[in-house]
C-alpha cells in the first residue's frame, strides 16, 4: 500500500529517519494504521483530516526508543511535542503526541496531565486514534512487515472481524494484534475478531 504524502505527514516522516534502525517498522505500522482507518470508516466516521493525524502518529510512536526502550511511550510524546514539524498547528501536535504516548501501557486518563488539558473533542479524537494505533501496531509485532492488505466486516452492530493478508507469520501478527485490541474495543463498543486470510479463500 502506497499512502500519498502531505505536509504533515512529509514532515512526521522526516523526524522518523533520524531513528534508522526502527524506520522499517514505523512505516509499515503507519500503513496498518491507515488500512485501519480505512477499513474502520463506517465504525468511527472521521475523516481525512484525521487519518493525517494517524499518520503521522504511527510515524512517529516509537521514536522514544531513541532515549530507552523502558517507558518509550512517553519518551515519544515528549520528542514530538519538541520535534521539528512545521506543517503541525500547536494543538496538532499534542494530539499526534498523545496519540503515540498511548500505542501501548496506561489507557488514556484526565489524570495524565498532558492529556487532561486538551480540549474534549481531542481528547476524543486521541482515543479514537489511539485505539486504532495500538492494533495497527499489534499487527506488526514480529517487525517484519507481514501484513499487506486487511479487510473488516461488520458482523453485526456489536462484533466485527478483521481478516489480514500477507506474508510471514500471520498467526503472531493476528495473535499480537488481539492482544493490542481491547482498547478499540472500548472505545468502540464492539467486540473484534482478528484472523489471518484462509489461503483457500
Amino acid at each position: 500500500m502506497t499512502i500519498p504524502t502531505t505536509p504533515k505527514t512529509a514532515c512526521a516522516l522526516a523526524v522518523a529517519r533520524t531513528c534508522p534502525e526502527i524506520l522499517m517498522h514505523l512505516e509499515q505500522v503507519e500503513r496498518n494504521a491507515v488500512m485501519l482507518f480505512d477499513a474502520f470508516a463506517p465504525l468511527h466516521n472521521m475523516g481525512p483530516y484525521e487519518r493525517e493525524l494517524v499518520s503521522c502518529a504511527a510515524l512517529l510512536h516509537d521514536i522514544g526508543i531513541s532515549i530507552s526502550y523502558k517507558g518509550h511511550h512517553k519518551h515519544s510524546r515528549r520528542l514530538i511535542v519538541r520535534a521539528d514539524l512545521p506543517a503541525l498547528t500547536v494543538r496538532e501536535r499534542e494530539i499526534v503526541a498523545n496519540v503515540a504516548r498511548y500505542h501501548r501501557k496506561a489507557e488514556p486518563s484526565s489524570k495524565h496531565k498532558p492529556f487532561g488539558v486538551l480540549p474534549r473533542e481531542s481528547q476524543d479524537v486521541v482515543r479514537r486514534l489511539a485505539a486504532i494505533l495500538r492494533v495497527a501496531d499489534g499487527l506488526d509485532r514480529a517487525h517484519e512487515n507481514q501484513v499487506t492488505g486487511l479487510e473488516a466486516e461488520c458482523v453485526s452492530p456489536t462484533l466485527w472481524t478483521l481478516i489480514i493478508s500477507g506474508g510471514g507469520d500471520l498467526q503472531l501478527a493476528a495473535s499480537a494484534a488481539r492482544r493490542k485490541a481491547g482498547f478499540f474495543e472500548n472505545v468502540y463498543g464492539v467486540r473484534l475478531h482478528i484472523e489471518p486470510k484462509s489461503p483457500a479463500s
